[in-house]
């Protein structure tokens, strides 16, 4: 039971006793009885409110700080997250390496940094046939590895190999120079031009008209490379009109190709043959029908084919002829005593061995010059030999080589 409730105040007060009070003594005690638990009901709610509202606030406050709380570590993880993303997104610059200083500016290139470099090219080679023997033998060198680097001092890599296919042989006992015409060089006593590519490239142009090469424009190509100047490349253009062609007979240009076949000059050569025919080679007269052919373009640079060809069979055996271009010229166009021949024949189709001479036959439209030894009395003639050059008018009329024909005693 609540003592502060007024009905029970109020039923304690009918018990009271009065002590004779007045009526309305009794009134006013009651009276403020009454006022004072009035007071102290109320002084008792405002303490409930008070610790509802202190209750209420305290929640109030605890939330609005795990509030903050949260946001604070939302925002924490996110720049976290954020620096991640960044160094994954973009990573750390790494501090470039330190760079090698720059090569050394380009020097200039004339005409006397032109001769310069030609003088060099030609003394490159002279040196391999200076150190020869009388046997061909190369004695400052021991492998082709040691003379392709001696001539890529001073030309590139892939011309080093290329005068190398044509003019040296690796045998068991050492490098050999292979007896032929010299490369071609910049004629000291002739005008040249010189002209620029770019910085690290030019051209040394010089024109040349002679019986060797005929009228070309020879062109050594000079680029910078390694920290110096070598030549990398040599091109030629044919300069010949055909007013200049036609001026030639045909004994002209017999003699022509046989001095190209002695020196192995084989771009001089390549210059003769028939565009559309090419060039046949046969060891005897009798040609065969599946006789070798090459193309116009495949003559200039026969003799670094290192593929060996079945260029017919030996007369007597029957064994396969099969050799690469070096070794049939070896073989069968060894012509240095037709240089000297006996005899000089056009059109005059003589049988003079044991083989069936079918040159018209075969070539039935054709003009055949033949340079003919008789032999030497030390072997009674039996060691005669000719060269027949067989030719062809090509479509603008001019005489054109079509094939070369090897005639000799056969058994």
């Amino acid at each position: 039971m609540n003592k502060h409730d007024p009905n029970n105040i109020e039923r304690e007060l009918r018990d009271f006793p009065t002590h004779k009070l007045s009526q309305s003594s009794q009134e006013k005690i009651h009276q403020n009885l009454m006022t004072s638990v009035q007071k102290v009901k109320k002084t008792k709610r405002r303490e409930i409110v008070m610790k509802k509202v202190m209750i209420g606030t305290v929640s109030v406050a605890a939330l609005v700080l795990f509030i903050l709380l949260g946001v604070n570590t939302f925002f924490n993880t996110n720049q976290n997250t954020g620096e991640v993303d960044e160094e994954v997104n973009n990573p750390p610059q790494q501090e470039p390496e330190q760079q090698e200083p720059e090569s050394s500016a380009v020097p200039e290139f004339d005409e006397e940094k032109a001769r310069e470099i030609m003088t060099n090219y030609k003394q490159a080679f002279v040196s391999l046939t200076e150190a020869r023997n009388s046997d061909g033998l190369i004695t400052t060198f021991d492998s082709i590895s040691e003379v392709h680097s001696h001539l890529s001092e001073v030309m590139s890599a892939d011309l080093a190999s290329r005068t190398i296919d044509s003019y040296v042989e690796e045998k068991d006992d050492g490098v050999y120079l292979i007896a032929k015409d010299a490369p071609t060089w910049l004629a000291e006593d002739t005008e040249f031009t010189v002209e620029r590519v770019n910085d690290e490239h030019y051209k040394i142009i010089q024109e040349r008209n002679n019986e060797l090469i005929g009228h070309k424009e020879l062109i050594f190509h000079s680029e910078w490379r390694d920290e110096k100047w070598i030549v990398s490349q040599i091109d030629s253009n044919n300069l010949e009109s055909e007013e200049e062609e036609e001026e030639l007979t045909i004994e002209e240009k017999a003699e022509t190709i046989i001095q190209a076949i002695h020196n192995r000059n084989m771009e001089s050569l390549a210059e003769q043959v028939h565009p559309e025919k090419g060039l046949l080679f046969s060891p005897y007269v009798f040609i065969q029908e599946d006789a070798v052919v090459f193309e116009k373009n495949q003559v200039a640079t026969l003799l670094n084919d290192n593929e060996q060809y079945l260029w017919g069979h030996s007369d007597g055996s029957g064994e396969p002829i099969e050799l690469t271009p070096n070794e049939y010229f070896d073989q069968f166009l060894d012509i240095e005593a037709l240089l000297e021949p006996d005899e000089i024949l056009v059109d005059q189709v003589k049988q003079r061995g044991n083989s069936i001479n079918n040159l018209k036959e075969v070539f039935p439209e054709s003009t055949v010059v033949e340079y003919y030894h008789s032999g030497t009395e030390e072997y009674d003639g039996m060691d005669w030999s000719s060269v027949n050059l067989v030719f062809e008018q090509d479509q603008n009329g001019s005489w054109k080589l079509v094939a070369i024909v090897k005639d000799q005693w056969t058994i």
